[in-house]
């Protein structure tokens, strides 16, 4: 209660200094001290981004038909051993005549189920046997809630994305025990 009472004699000090500062001043004590840990919606949360890329260039000690996950940074640390990639057929509206198979090898990325992929990006970069979206691209398997990066023959590439989680509180919340 004391915190209190000095917080609001402080306010109403500046508040006889100049109008400006008494709004500014009220503006940011409802703001911070208004929120509380349960308050805070997906609406009031910064977007945390974390790289995803797989390895499907280096080949030594591992099968062809294979990528390494790499997931450089992530909040919750991905094992690649658990990542492993599927043989899948292409799906037959994909209409591409680039692609020079009738299945696609398809990886798992470890990004949550709710969260959002950002862009894809090849390396190397002047691979002509990739393009986007008929020999490499990304889909999201619904039964199964995991998000998949695939490529297919004539490419061979590592492909990177970036998952956008909304987890990272725009305020701080309020220290306990002040």
């Amino acid at each position: 209660m004391y915190h209190l009472q000095k917080t609001f004699r402080t306010v109403t000090l500046l508040c006889k200094m100049s109008t400006a500062w008494c709004f500014i001043l009220i503006l940011i004590y409802v703001t911070v001290n208004g929120q509380s840990e349960k308050e805070t919606s997906e609406s009031s949360k910064w977007p945390r981004w974390e790289e995803r890329t797989i390895d499907c260039t280096t080949t030594e000690g591992k099968e062809l038909d294979q990528c390494t996950l790499i997931a450089r940074n992530a909040k919750i640390p991905r094992d690649p051993t658990k990542y492993k990639c599927r043989r899948e057929p292409m799906p037959v509206d994909s209409g591409s005549t680039l692609a020079q198979s009738s299945t696609r090898l398809a990886c798992p990325i470890g990004c949550e189920p709710d969260a959002k992929l950002s862009v894809l990006v090849k390396s190397p970069q002047n691979n002509h046997l990739c393009q986007k979206y008929y020999t490499y691209g990304k889909y999201r398997d619904q039964k199964e809630g995991e998000w998949y990066l695939w490529l297919t023959e004539p490419c061979r590439a590592n492909i990177t994305t970036w998952c956008r989680f909304k987890d990272t509180p725009l305020f701080i919340p309020k220290l306990l025990n002040q």
